[in-house]
């Protein structure tokens, strides 16, 4: 059986409290096995939570364990709006009517 390809890049879009804070939520998501870089921007603030554009990237992200980072961080994951998955991180492409 093959072995599964890897998960190198994940955008997410998380609802969390406002504390823990995004450097504290940043630092644990750093921490989950296969991942080598986070970046958490907040685009939506309410009274007590921040929605936040979470992008992990890594050679082999446990998506599972993220999960469960943010589950235990207070955080839900709205959607998956990103993945990649290979040998090598392939970037979006523009098609033609996208250009305008």
């Amino acid at each position: 059986m093959r072995e599964e390809p890897p998960i190198r890049r994940l955008v997410l879009d998380i609802l969390k409290p406002l504390e823990p804070s995004i450097i504290e939520m940043a630092k644990a998501i750093g921490r989950v096995r296969g991942v080598t870089g986070v970046n958490l921007t907040v685009y939506e603030i309410d009274r007590k939570t921040e929605t936040i554009k979470a992008t992990v990237e890594g050679s082999r992200i446990n998506f599972k364990m993220l999960q469960r980072v943010v589950e235990e961080m207070g955080g839900v994951i709205h959607s998956i709006d990103e993945v990649v998955v290979g040998k090598k991180i392939v970037e979006e492409s523009k098609t033609p009517h996208e250009m305008f």
